[in-house]
Formats: structure tokens, C-alpha cells, sequence
């Protein structure tokens, strides 16, 4: 396998940055349709193009509003109904009072081949 095939199969076939207060808006992205609000700090990133298995690597991060002094944390759900090909589900939480929590930033980042 060439340096530049391994390269492109280590790439991350999703991204997303997005504001996930009230409504969320995909601030910019690659191979993500859409954000589904599923409640407080539950959102459902959809992708564009889905992943070959539900076997992927995904990594989820989030940021309060400037001014918001929070221990957050984020929480991928990795049940079969809700980590597929095509979705992940993950929730955004105030570690210090163990509260779901809509936020300002959220991230996502997730590898693996698709389809």
C-alpha cells in the first residue's frame, strides 16, 4: 500500500463543528448532513455518506458559552440503536452538577471506511 493510500485511509471521513443551543446549526462540516436535536445536550450528528460497519472511531468534545464556568463533558451512546452507520448519538453534560446541558460549541470527529 502507497504512503499517499494510507494517508487518504486515515483521513477523517466525518467532521463537524456545530452550535447546539436551541436550534442547532452546523457551523461548517465534511460528509455531515445534519444535526438532529433529540433534547437538553442530546444531538444526533447524520452523515452524509454512512460508514461500511458500525465499527468506527468516533470522538466527541463540547464547550460552554464564553462566560460559562462548566466542567463539561460529552458521552457518546454506543448501544446498537443509537451508534450506526449513518448516526451517533452523544450528550453534552456539567460534570460538576451532572446536568445535561445544550451548548455553545460541540465536535466531532470520527474515522473508519465508508460504504
Amino acid at each position: 500500500m502507497s504512503r499517499q493510500q494510507n494517508v487518504l485511509d486515515g483521513a477523517a471521513k466525518v467532521w463537524i463543528n456545530f452550535n447546539g443551543e436551541n436550534t442547532p446549526s452546523i457551523r461548517n462540516s465534511q460528509n455531515a448532513s445534519s444535526i438532529t436535536d433529540l433534547g437538553q445536550g442530546l444531538y444526533q450528528p447524520n452523515y452524509t455518506n454512512a460508514f461500511s460497519a458500525a465499527d468506527y472511531a468516533a470522538t466527541a468534545t463540547c464547550g460552554p458559552d464564553p462566560g460559562v464556568t462548566a466542567n463539561m463533558g460529552v458521552t457518546i451512546q454506543t448501544d446498537s440503536s443509537n451508534f450506526t452507520t449513518s448516526s451517533l448519538r452523544f450528550i453534552s453534560r456539567k460534570r460538576n452538577t451532572n446536568t445535561d446541558f445544550d451548548v455553545d460549541h460541540a465536535f466531532l470527529v470520527a474515522h473508519g471506511d465508508l460504504a
